[in-house]
């Protein structure tokens, strides 16, 4: 584990940002929680790991999954990004997740193998 590690999300800008020490390692769009299931704010630590997660709850796919919550807020993979992405930083919060942070596939994946447990996951509203 390299306590050197950290991620960021911004839910004003829809960014993830990955640093090591001072140095950013990745900056990716997302797409975070809706107005009915906002993404929680604060600090916190990858508690759980899991490649191939499907979530019983809401009956989806969550591929490279880094979960932070323990009621179930993961990063992971998602086929709903760009554009969601996009529309969120403009304000329009009737969309999004149900409180998780979407990446896209390719995101998702580099972001999982790059993150050991326990990294430190930062939510803030501003910038990262």
């Amino acid at each position: 584990m390299s306590r050197n590690k950290r991620i960021h999300v911004s839910l004003h800008s829809q960014k993830l940002v990955a640093y090591e020490g001072p140095t950013k390692v990745f900056e990716f769009d997302c797409v975070t929680g809706d107005k009915d299931h906002p993404t929680d704010i604060g600090t916190f630590q990858v508690f759980q790991k899991d490649r191939t997660h499907f979530s019983s709850k809401y009956k989806v796919q969550m591929d490279y999954a880094l979960f932070f919550t323990r009621d179930g807020k993961a990063i992971h993979k998602s086929h709903a990004v760009g554009v969601g992405s996009y529309l969120k930083y403009l304000g329009i919060d009737s969309i999004g997740s149900h409180g998780c942070v979407r990446l896209t596939e390719e995101d998702a994946k580099a972001l999982f193998e790059w993150t050991p447990m326990h990294t430190t996951v930062v939510v803030s509203l501003g910038g990262s």
